[in-house]
């Protein structure tokens, strides 16, 4: 692996980011970067029908514009096909994602640039977040704190050893060189996490699973922090609920890897069992949901829409299965 590094690109991904977009350009105007690293903000609009263009350009004039801000469109909905076009035009071969509502800590691009040159092996790298709320935190939101990516996802610095770990997207850095070879390999996201106004979620722990399957050595670092804003809208149970049924889909996809980690057999037999413990899945990793919730029908029907989807994708298991074997490091 290349152990040079020439920079750090920021990939900033919006939709509809007008009124988030003061306090999480604020924070990387604020940013302490050595004069010799060299970086860049790369803005990516994602289908927005608001002024985000338009803010982003007034703000970070307003702000003195201490590096470039490259503005660049993606049409096609979903935060991981954002994420691809802000990557395909960073003119640096670290990447970093910053959603809209991230506010990354003073030295989080010269923590990241300086981890990658002292880890020349190093893939991808993450860090850890606390809640900033709009209004009055939830009395849910701790139990469920995970699914908004706030936390430490792995309890100490270091690197990635069980199969199951993995680093949020948010605040994510990756190596260029690193994804250029994975895409060779022949991965491509399922997942695509949030897409507009739809909620999906998994495509970076998926990301992170393709790295592991090549054997690219992964890292927590506590340095890295960010706060992460928590809009109102957000804060809502039915927007959990949503959030959570989401997730069914996720976990199957992303409890396709682990099965390739694993070696698991890909049998008629094996399929089924999965497809029957995703199903059994909905009933009882719920618990805590279904003793809170309010909308019962709403619960219901988003139970039994999971239930058909599962139901529908068994050859998807199969062939993506067959996929990831090739992708996996022999």
């Amino acid at each position: 692996m290349d152990k040079n590094i020439n920079g750090v690109s920021v990939i900033l991904c919006c939709y509809n980011s007008a009124k988030r977009l003061p306090e999480t350009l604020k924070y990387l105007a604020a940013q302490k970067v050595n004069s010799a690293l060299a970086w860049e903000i790369v803005l990516v609009n994602n289908n927005s029908t608001d002024r985000t263009v338009e803010a982003a350009q007034s703000i970070w004039a307003t702000l003195g514009a201490p590096v470039v801000l490259k503005l660049v469109d993606e049409a096609n909905p979903g935060l991981s096909l954002a994420r691809e076009k802000g990557m395909s035009v960073s003119k640096y071969d670290i990447f970093l994602f910053c959603d809209d509502d991230n506010w990354l800590q003073y030295d989080y691009v010269e923590t990241v640039f300086n981890t990658f040159k002292d880890n020349p092996q190093l893939g991808a790298l993450g860090g850890w977040s606390s809640a900033v709320f709009e209004a009055d935190k939830p009395e849910w939101f701790d139990v469920f704190s995970g699914n908004f990516a706030v936390g430490k996802p792995v309890p100490n610095t270091g690197l990635l050893t069980k199969a199951n770990q993995y680093i949020y997207g948010a605040g994510l850095a990756l190596r260029g060189d690193t994804i250029k070879r994975l895409k060779q390999k022949g991965f491509k996201n399922i997942l695509t996490d949030r897409k507009g106004k739809q909620l999906s979620s998994g495509g970076d722990v998926e990301l992170i699973y393709g790295l592991k399957l090549m054997d690219v050595p992964v890292m927590f670092h506590e340095s890295l922090f960010f706060y992460h804003y928590m809009p109102k809208a957000r804060m809502q149970w039915d927007y959990l609920v949503k959030l959570r049924t989401s997730m069914y889909w996720s976990n199957f996809v992303l409890g396709m890897y682990s099965d390739t980690f694993k070696n698991n057999p890909v049998t008629l037999k094996s399929i089924l069992k999965k497809v029957q413990q995703s199903i059994i899945y909905i009933y009882t990793q719920n618990k805590e949901l279904k003793q809170l919730e309010t909308n019962k029908a709403m619960f219901i029907k988003n139970k039994i829409e999971v239930k058909k989807l599962f139901l529908k994708h068994i050859y998807f298991y199969y062939n993506t299965r067959v996929a990831l074997k090739k992708i996996q490091h022999d």
